[in-house]
């Protein structure tokens, strides 16, 4: 606010008089670098000024308020619009490691139909109650009975099926049935519903003449032939909307910049910078791509495979320990290990490499305490209280752990240089768990594949 008085103090400090709506664009003219002031802008402030465009006539603090108001709007507007890109890219990322697994775990998923029937607007009359059957390839299902006025149902069923499939819906009603009837039927081709796509719609329910539409049923259908194709589809949407975000982004700036052109000289840097930043920055993919530049996935995923072998390591060291004392945290941090390397050779998730870490720095600092109480009497010369054979053990023993204990560190400080390393962590969705458990960030749940299990 400041910021516009200083400036329209240049043209009068009297803000509650009213002045000439010429002379006040004349005076914003004269303060923009071009020397012109958007006219269909100025149009639109005045506009929201009571009386003004009939009177030609304003204070300066209703402009002022005028002009407040639309930037803070626009600031709204492009914030907005960059939550919803941060969260799409999130998703993108999320859909990226299901692609991901899918290969890795060289799954072929089944072609699967998911079919929730909702609703009916029933269009003749009669007092029977009401059920829905599905004929879908051999198998028929059957809705609960309802009531005829509005009659609800909202119940779900999933089908195997092929290209071939075709779905037959009955509404069946019991007054009719006794007259061996029912109240209208429909046919659906599987492949209406190609896309992959979740569809809303109403289907009309026929009488055996295919003329009469004696009923119309609310349907939503989901067909998944293909669980990469369908998230690559789901990819490549993300990205439009991401796409047009964007440019939605950059109008807002076009106009927010046009509304603080008289104002450039005085508003402050934090302003600035903040046009400034949205400006420069390119699109928030591109940053990815630059942010992985400086150490790929495939780079990551190899020093996983190679703290793996640091693990192995550790194994070895365990084992010759356990010899000499019992190491039952030890080989749980082991267990915790080979269980994630038994799923995820590749770096499939940042939480399960923050919980190792955690687990061998307690492990370390067992260690450091045992060391510390047991490593004194047997790191110096022979005392002639302990037996020759005694003594050569418990030295041994100390070797091997000090041993142990380095490979430890090693393995700790490989992790932590796998965490700090990784390109773009905030969108790394597995991430968001441990956000999520712990209450530091609200996060979105994802839903990968929306009625696809």
């Amino acid at each position: 606010m400041n910021q516009f008085q200083d400036v329209f103090n240049e043209f009068s400090q009297l803000h509650n008089q009213k002045y000439n709506l010429s002379e006040i664009l004349s005076f914003l003219d004269s303060k923009c670098a071009n020397n012109y002031f958007d006219r269909d802008v100025y149009q639109q402030l005045i506009d929201q000024i009571p009386q003004a465009q009939i009177q030609q006539q304003c204070t300066i603090n209703q402009l002022i308020n005028v002009f407040k108001k639309a930037q803070d709007v626009l600031n709204d507007k492009i914030s907005k619009c960059q939550e919803i890109i941060d969260q799409k890219n999130i998703e993108i990322r999320a859909y990226n490691d299901k692609i991901r697994q899918s290969q890795t775990n060289s799954i072929n998923s089944s072609s699967k139909l998911n079919v929730e029937i909702l609703d009916a607007e029933i269009l003749y009359q009669g007092n029977g109650q009401l059920q829905i059957s599905l004929e879908c390839m051999s198998s028929v299902v059957y809705t609960q009975l309802t009531k005829r006025q509005k009659p609800v149902w909202n119940e779900t069923f999933d089908f195997n099926v092929n290209e071939q499939t075709v779905m037959k819906f009955i509404l069946l009603d019991t007054e009719l049935q006794q007259k061996r009837g029912n109240g209208g039927v429909a046919y659906i081709d599987i492949n209406t519903f190609g896309d992959q796509m979740l569809h809303d719609f109403t289907v009309n329910l026929t009488d055996e003449t295919n003329q009469i539409i004696r009923a119309k049923l609310h349907l939503k259908i989901q067909w998944i032939y293909s669980k990469n194709k369908y998230l690559q589809d789901l990819i490549n949407e993300n990205m439009i909307q991401i796409n047009q975000l964007e440019q939605e982004i950059n109008d807002h700036i076009v106009d927010l910049d046009i509304i603080n052109s008289p104002f450039k000289q005085a508003i402050k840097f934090q302003n600035n910078l903040t046009i400034s930043t949205y400006q420069t920055q390119p699109n928030q993919q591109q940053q990815q791509q630059q942010s992985t530049l400086l150490i790929s996935e495939n780079q990551i995923d190899r020093l996983v495979q190679i703290s793996l072998l640091l693990i192995i390591l550790y194994l070895v060291f365990g084992l010759l320990n356990s010899m000499y004392r019992t190491l039952n945290f030890d080989f749980l941090v082991l267990f915790y290990c080979f269980l994630f390397y038994q799923k995820n050779y590749k770096l499939q998730s940042l939480l399960h490499i923050k919980i190792i870490m955690v687990m061998l720095g307690v492990a370390l600092l067992m260690d450091i305490i045992w060391l510390a109480i047991y490593s004194t009497p047997y790191l110096g010369e022979f005392n002639a209280n302990y037996d020759h054979l005694e003594y050569g053990l418990q030295k041994y023993q100390i070797i091997l752990s000090w041993l142990l204990l380095f490979v430890k560190i090693i393995v700790l400080i490989f992790y932590v240089h796998i965490y700090a390393t990784y390109p773009d962590k905030s969108t790394q969705v597995y991430d968001q768990q441990w956000n999520a458990i712990f209450g530091w960030k609200d996060i979105k749940q994802i839903n990968v594949y929306r009625n696809y299990n």
